[in-house]
C-alpha cells in the first residue's frame, strides 16, 4: 500500500519510493542516504505530534510532518496490509 512517510503509525516501517521535496528541503535527507529503496522505521511523534523521529540507515532523524508528507513510501506487509506475491516494495498500484 502506497502512502506518504507521514501517515507511518509508531514502529511501522516502509520502503521509500519517492521524494517529492525541493531540492532545498530533500538535500540533507539525501546526504543521510534516504533514498527510493531506503527501508524507514517511525520510531515515535513528539507530543504535539510534529517532528516524527525515524530511523534509516542507522540514522535516527526528526523530519517535520509537511517534509514527511512529501516522501512517499511503500508500507510494510502485515495482516492489514498484505503484499501479494513477489512485488516489490515500491511497485506501482
Amino acid at each position: 500500500m502506497s502512502r506518504n512517510m507521514a501517515e507511518l503509525r509508531a514502529g511501522e516501517r516502509g520502503w521509500v519510493c519517492a521524494l517529492r521535496l525541493s531540492p532545498l528541503r530533500a538535500a540533507p535527507l539525501l546526504r543521510l542516504g534516504l533514498f527510493p529503496g531506503t527501508e524507514v522505521q517511525c520510531l515515535l511523534r513528539s507530543p504535539l505530534g510534529d517532528p516524527t523521529a525515524y530511523r534509516f540507515r542507522g540514522t535516527t532523524v526528526a523530519v517535520r510532518r509537511g517534509d514527511a508528507a512529501q516522501i512517499d513510501v511503500r508500507a510494510e506487509p502485515d495482516a492489514h496490509n498484505p503484499v501479494r506475491g513477489e512485488e516489490a516494495p515500491c511497485a506501482q498500484n
